[in-house]
């Protein structure tokens, strides 16, 4: 294919004034020429500088609130639309994400009662990527029409074909793989255990926040387990498992054991006095990163340290001010060894017991009424007594001892060699409680207090068991080496780590240790988490100002009037998983699957948020069973997973092992170039949906809302169509290029052609199961959520509106709403657990080993558990995110590509003089599992030595880099978005099975941060 049509953003021939002219068809949509016309607006003395006159200051009438999904962060959006025309993004000044408080701690959010009329000169924060959002709609490479493949997978040729016969060719190709009369058919007779043929057609959202659309339809409408095939593994679930691992209820139902309460631990910035940032950087790359970024510069100034844990000097780094009291050489970046953040914690640990500093009250409190009495929120489990059983096969193997199997159950008489008097209240011991020493054996509701350590034996069943209150395996599994092991291990001097636990006690509840991906991404991500988060445990800072906070959530979307999830007709979703995630690798659960150790491929029964990496190669190996049709959403599967892209293209380009690949994308990515069929979707600015607002101490439900398009005809923004309203009607979406549409409208044109139900008129059903109203389109189901949230909120906003939660954004609460007391406002309130009972009494898929219970250090280590040994490849790989870029998808963003037009291999300057390379050099880093990218070196300081540094977001070989062939006709496409390079194409696979990249077993997770590479000078 020739290079006709290439054009490049990174060349300054392309300029503002041609920016729509890319694309003819882009020129001929609903207003495109009057993007960048000349303004009508007057000087008195105009001053001549080539460029426009300013246009004239907006009105109440040009604002549109939404939401922004250039990255996680989902801030609100002020979109000032004229005419139809998006010309520019703000930040919402009445979202807590855009605007919190000011350099004197006063609030600086709007008060939601500020009249929308008043509120058109106010303007919240929004970062680079969030104001380039303008090129991600106008993007003059989207895809215009739904397409059809005419040549073989990946030949980037395509024919344009209508919704109508899109819709009806999907549905058709569906129901010839699994037929109307099979579905229900189980996929193996002798396995039932796989389930209905049903799960044979699986939904693969990216990054989707249109949830609850996609699992009515694909869950409960066709009733597939294989829903919701997310991508979070790749970003950081296993911190969402720790922390659910934390806060377990054995009642959840989440898995067959239970499930977490909280998946998200976060810090009150701006109640802190101390703040340890372990493989975060707020600065750039957390989320919400403007909220956290801003917060975080007036905690310094409000007199707050804090310290970055990190082997790279970003930017978080570069502004940390803490120092040791007792050692200035003591600075706020300590550079650690990647994979060794276990170590660092469980050092801090071992100090802070030893010197017996942490908060015996909190931690000797057994449950909730004996924590309201030290008015605390919540309390833990240190005090709950452990056992370590043998299996039928004599392996050990911990839980938690329960009153019943130790006779306390309404018993007068309580077990223990020295019985103390019991407490003056009395109280029910139940089954199932838990069991603490105090004097002697009690249930954990008996009294208020038990004995941090204690080491004791009980009889169950006839046989002796050793039991151990929680907080004492924390001790000995801290204890289990020294402080110079541990600084050893993860190349940080003791006097650092000693320094830091110092500190880290020394403020109350006030001082926080915080996480984001760095220690999360390895094979023992799990456990890093689980020290790092129980720092916080030691001095008890949960839902205090200035500790840790679970988030302040919102108000309900998903029931209220409309329960967004029932469906009369559902057929009831079952089965195990593509990916084999939340079932228990054990005869009950796994059935004839379960074969012994190890496992045909791993499975993840803590894996509450899916594992993406496993999906593909699963469909390779056909197991557990072969799929049939798989439909894709903002997926960006061989370009974000490490190293799978060899085995997407391979399993791909094979139609045995996937029939059917249906790409719903807005640009033709990695995946999308090899599907069957491509649904263009619309982009962010164009669709409805509630995104979250994401662990702040500020409650709110933002709003979602198209920003730009037409309502039944009638243009959004214009001065003669709807305004900023959403007025009553049928309201028929149409996005601004007319030929796309909003994905919850695909799902709904798809249900339709399928005849699932779900669908059509009176599909929505109240909680009772009672019709309140129809589902067409994507009003209809804005309108549901909206009505939702009005009834949820009116008791806090006493008259609220579905107008006015449109016309401000959202619902939030107010400034200073966050704080009662010391306290949070809004509280997990609940149990903090330090033993992961579940965890403790499950096998590894692979080796067949129990897990611990408790936090430790572990090397990094293949599926098998055999140390990775690469000793030819000396240096560590890392990634990183930069400020001004956002995943996968912020290429086609001409503003962003020009801040770095290309990344660099980062080096340290050590390791650059013994290989002998320069800045500027070519350099290959090649690992052992891939031949190696080329890159131009960037020789820094900020580097540990050891280690390398790549940032994500480049290197794409799709998202229109290359040309595409439509109807015979050569599009235009840009190279330069293909600049750079991407890491995860180099990163290392298992030694067990190795199409898929090394994991951590628990959570789920895939590894970034384990591959050993080389460097080698061009």
């Amino acid at each position: 294919m020739d290079k006709t049509g290439e054009k490049t953003w990174i060349n300054p021939a392309v300029n503002r004034r041609t920016f729509l002219q890319v694309s003819g068809a882009l020129t001929a949509g609903t207003m495109a020429s009057r993007v960048f016309t000349r303004s009508e607006a007057s000087a008195s003395t105009p001053i001549i500088t080539g460029e426009e006159l300013p246009d004239a200051l907006e009105t109440a009438d040009d604002i549109i609130y939404s939401v922004c999904q250039m990255c996680h962060s989902r801030c609100g959006v002020r979109a000032k639309v004229i005419e139809g025309v998006l010309v520019k993004i703000d930040g919402n000044p009445y979202h807590p994400n855009n605007r919190d408080v000011d350099e004197n701690n006063d609030p600086d959010r709007l008060p939601y009662m500020t009249d929308p009329g008043s509120a058109v000169t106010e303007l919240g924060r929004m970062c680079l990527k969030g104001q380039a959002g303008v090129q991600t709609l106008y993007d003059p490479f989207r895809i215009q029409h739904p397409l059809k493949r005419v040549g073989p997978r990946n030949s980037g040729r395509w024919k344009a074909i209508t919704w109508e016969t899109a819709f009806a060719e999907i549905a058709t190709r569906i129901n010839q793989l699994i037929p109307p009369g099979q579905r229900d058919q189980l996929i193996d007779p002798s396995r039932p255990e796989l389930g209905p043929k049903r799960n044979q057609l699986g939904f693969a959202p990216g990054r989707s926040v249109e949830k609850e659309m996609s699992e009515r339809i694909w869950k409960h409408g066709w009733g597939t387990v294989n829903y919701g095939l997310s991508h979070t593994s790749v970003c950081e679930s296993t911190r969402h498992v720790a922390n659910e691992l934390i806060t377990w209820d054995p009642a959840g139902s989440k898995t067959s054991k239970g499930g977490g309460r909280t998946e998200g631990w976060q810090i009150d910035i701006l109640g802190a006095e101390f703040i340890i940032l372990v493989g975060a950087n707020p600065l750039e790359a957390d989320f919400p990163m403007v909220g956290m970024a801003r917060d975080l510069m007036q905690f310094k100034r409000n007199g707050g340290k804090y310290v970055s844990v990190d082997p790279r000097f970003n930017k978080t780094a570069a502004q940390a001010n803490w120092e040791s009291p007792s050692n200035p050489q003591v600075k706020g970046w300590v550079p650690i060894t990647p994979g060794t953040d276990a170590a660092l914690a469980m050092a801090m640990i071992s100090e802070i017991i030893g010197t017996r500093r942490y908060d015996h009250q909190y931690l000797e409190n057994t449950n909730r009424a004996a924590a309201a009495q030290d008015d605390e929120p919540t309390w833990t489990d240190s005090t709950y007594l452990v056992g370590t059983f043998e299996d039928d096969g004599g392996r050990e193997f911990q839980r938690y001892i329960t009153a019943g199997e130790v006779g306390l159950v309404n018993s007068p008489d309580l077990q223990g060699p020295s019985w103390h008097s019991p407490p003056s209240r009395e109280q029910q011991v139940r089954e199932d409680d838990y069991v603490v020493w105090n004097g002697g054996l009690r249930g954990h509701n008996e009294v208020d207090h038990g004995e941090l350590e204690a080491t004791v034996t009980v009889t169950i069943d006839g046989v002796p068991v050793e039991a151990k209150t929680t907080f004492t395996l924390l001790k000995e599994s801290a204890l289990s080496r020294t402080l110079a092991e541990y600084a050893s291990i993860c190349d940080v001097p003791a006097a650092t780590i000693e320094a830091l636990a110092d500190e880290f006690v020394s403020h109350g509840k006030k001082a926080v240790a915080m996480t984001y991906r760095g220690p999360i991404k390895h094979t023992n991500g799990l456990y890093n988490q689980l020290a790092i988060q129980h720092l916080n445990t030691l001095i008890g800072n949960y839902d205090w100002k200035g500790g840790c906070t679970a988030g302040a959530g919102g108000w309900g979307h998903k029931s209220g009037i409309v329960s967004l999830s029932k469906v009369e007709g559902d057929p009831g979703a079952r089965g195990v998983r593509i990916d084999r995630a939340t079932t228990f690798y054990t005869p009950d659960e796994a059935g004839s699957l379960f074969t012994g150790y190890p496992a045909r491929r791993p499975w993840f029964p803590f894996g509450t948020h899916g594992n993406y990496q496993e999906v593909i190669p699963s469909l390779h190996d056909g197991y557990p069973y072969p799929m049939k049709a798989l439909i894709t959403y903002w997926n960006a599967w061989p370009y974000s997973v490490p190293g799978l892209r060899s085995v997407w293209e391979e399993t791909v380009a094979d139609r045995n092992k996937l029939p059917l690949l249906v790409a719903i994308s807005p640009v033709m990515g990695e995946v999308a170039a090899w599907a069957d069929y491509v649904l263009p979707d619309s982009v962010y600015l164009e669709k409805f949906s509630v995104p979250g607002i994401p662990w702040r101490v500020n409650k709110g439900t933002a709003f979602q809302r198209p920003v730009v398009g037409k309502f039944d005809g009638e243009v959004i923004g214009s001065t003669t169509g709807v305004g900023n309203t959403i007025p009553d009607g049928v309201n028929d979406y149409e996005p601004f290029l007319p030929d796309t549409k909003a994905v919850l409208d695909i799902h709904i044109g798809l249900a339709e052609a399928l005849g699932l139900p779900g669908v059509g008129r009176d599909a929505l059903l109240n909680d009772s199961g009672a019709p309140v109203g129809d589902l067409y389109n994507s009003w209809d189901w804005a309108r549901a959520i909206l009505q939702n949230i009005e009834k949820n909120a009116e008791g806090d906003r006493p008259g609220i509106t579905s107008e006015e939660i449109v016309s401000k954004g959202g619902v939030f609460d107010d400034p200073t709403d966050e704080y009662t007391g010391e306290h949070l406002t809004y509280r997990y309130g609940n149990i903090i657990r330090l033993f992961a009972d579940p965890v403790a009494q499950t096998r590894d898929s692979v080796t067949g080993e129990y897990y611990s219970g408790v936090p430790h250090y572990r090397p990094i280590a293949h599926s098998d558990g055999t140390a990775i040994n690469d000793s030819n490849y000396p240096l560590r790989l890392i990634t990183y995110k930069t400020v001004h870029h956002g995943q996968a998808r912020t290429n086609v963003n001409p503003w962003l590509m020009l801040i770095i037009p290309e990344n660099p291999v980062e080096i340290s300057a050590i390791d650059a003089a013994a290989l002998g390379i320069e800045s500027g050099d070519r350099v290959n880093v090649r690992s052992r599992s891939h031949r190696g990218i080329e890159g131009r070196a960037k020789v820094t300081q900020g580097l540990k030595p050891g280690v390398v540094a790549i940032s994500h977001h480049y290197g794409h070989w799709e998202q229109s880099s290359q040309p595409i062939e439509v109807d015979g006709k050569v599009l235009p496409h840009d190279p330069s978005r293909g600049a750079g390079i991407q890491p995860t194409q180099i990163m290392r696979t298992d030694r067990v099975y190795p199409n898929v990249s090394l994991q951590e077993p628990i959570g789920a997770s895939c590894s970034f941060y384990d591959t050993n590479v080389k460097l080698e000078k061009k």
